[in-house]
């Protein structure tokens, strides 16, 4: 994960190691997270996205059964109980927890997700606030 400020390095560091304390309590995972958190002005050279066939091939018809993609069955915490101290309202999710419930891993390969739209409810979405909105 490349950050551009503090900010997104603090919540890169929070949410790894809210994910990180959930897996271990659930018994999930391989130890410690090793994602790799650092600064984008580390590097000279500019990013480049992959070539368009690495894009979301699991959601590729005829995608091969990659079954090793399959989640942990292990949401990460809601974000109130990781957000790094004065982040959690400017940075608070656009979606309600109770999205995530309905949306989060399932215990199955990801392979196998239903490829329907999901059908929105308006309760899903927190109160949007743009200055000089109301």
């Amino acid at each position: 994960l490349y950050y551009f400020d503090d900010e997104q390095r603090q919540l890169c560091e929070a949410s790894r190691d809210a994910y990180e304390a959930v897996l271990k309590e659930a018994k999930k995972g391989q130890g410690a997270i090793t994602t790799e958190i650092r600064a984008a002005s580390d590097f000279q050279e500019v990013f480049y996205y992959g070539e368009d066939y690495h894009q979301q091939y699991l959601a590729k018809p005829g995608a091969r059964p990659y079954c090793s993609a399959q989640p942990q069955e292990v949401s990460l915490p809601p974000f109130d109980r990781w957000a790094p101290a004065g982040l959690l309202e400017k940075h608070a999710p656009k979606l309600a927890e109770d999205f995530w419930k309905q949306h989060g891993p399932k215990p199955h390969c990801v392979i196998r997700e239903p490829h329907e739209p999901i059908q929105w409810r308006r309760s899903w979405f927190r109160a949007l606030r743009w200055p000089g909105r109301r």
